[in-house]
């Protein structure tokens, strides 16, 4: 972890905290497009947080901004502040982040706190985003809609917008990925194969999908159940990318899967 001591905004003010902040993105995150700063009061006083902020080459401007409620962190506490993102730049450098925290004492002031990201959440989302862009300069793919189809099933469509660039170059989409709710006829990978030029007209695909599991507690928590990875060739390079799609066809496919466990009366 790195610490820093922030610096006081008057010679009258008392002594300024010690704190730490690391970088980390949960499950809960991922959907909807968030982080997580974990900051540590490493001093013998508390401290209340009124604003966070964070900062990296990674990010297309500032995350975050003031927090929902004064945020109170006591000596050896941790919190995590929540933090939303804005759009990811693609880079595949490792990236350095800084926090920028409002505290809230007998004068505001604020503090920038190097950010400790052992997991590398934010190369890992910057080097994403590049194969989003590889993939979206060809076409723009996403899940539109959910319909059952008996015996358990449900129909998921893909639209496939083509840039409308010619020269953009060759797309293959080989498979899609199943969730921790949902998996496909044939097990937790769907092949597509289907090859996309950007000047190709626009057209749908479908896969078949079917609950992985009816535990109701499961179905009510989810967080990334309903979110797919496509599997992709770009130029002849692999990539794999999180499937776009509208949080109407996330409910409409836990609401499938809720039907079909049994846990929703029948229409």
């Amino acid at each position: 972890m790195v610490g820093v001591a922030l610096a006081a905004c008057s010679a009258s003010a008392p002594p300024a905290p010690s704190l730490e902040v690391v970088l980390v993105q949960q499950r809960g995150d991922i959907a909807d497009q968030r982080v997580q700063l974990r900051v540590t009061n490493t001093s013998g006083t508390p401290v209340t947080v009124t604003s966070a902020g964070l900062t990296s080459a990674a990010l297309d401007g500032v995350a975050g901004g003031e927090t929902a409620r004064p945020v109170t962190i006591g000596p050896g506490r941790t919190t995590d502040l929540p933090v939303p993102l804005p759009a990811i730049q693609c880079s595949r450098d490792d990236a350095a982040a800084e926090a920028v925290l409002r505290v809230d004492g007998d004068r505001d002031f604020d503090a920038t706190v190097a950010v400790d990201d052992p997991l590398s959440v934010l190369s890992r989302l910057g080097a994403t985003q590049c194969d989003r862009d590889a993939v979206a300069s060809i076409a723009r793919i996403s899940a539109t809609t959910v319909t059952p189809t008996g015996g358990g099933f449900a129909n998921l469509v893909l639209s496939i917008e083509p840039s409308g660039d010619a020269a953009a170059g060759r797309l293959e989409m080989v498979s899609l990925r199943g969730t921790p709710l949902l998996r496909f006829v044939g097990g937790t990978e769907a092949p597509i194969g289907l090859t996309v030029d950007g000047g190709d007209a626009p057209s749908k695909t479908s896969v078949s999908v079917t609950p992985i599991r009816c535990d109701a507690h499961a179905i009510a928590e989810d967080k990334v159940g309903t979110l797919f990875d496509l599997v992709a060739r770009v130029d002849g390079r692999e990539v794999v990318i999180p499937l776009p799609r509208s949080q109407d066809v996330a409910g409409d496919l836990l609401a499938f899967t809720a039907a079909t466990c049994g846990l929703t009366p029948a229409s």
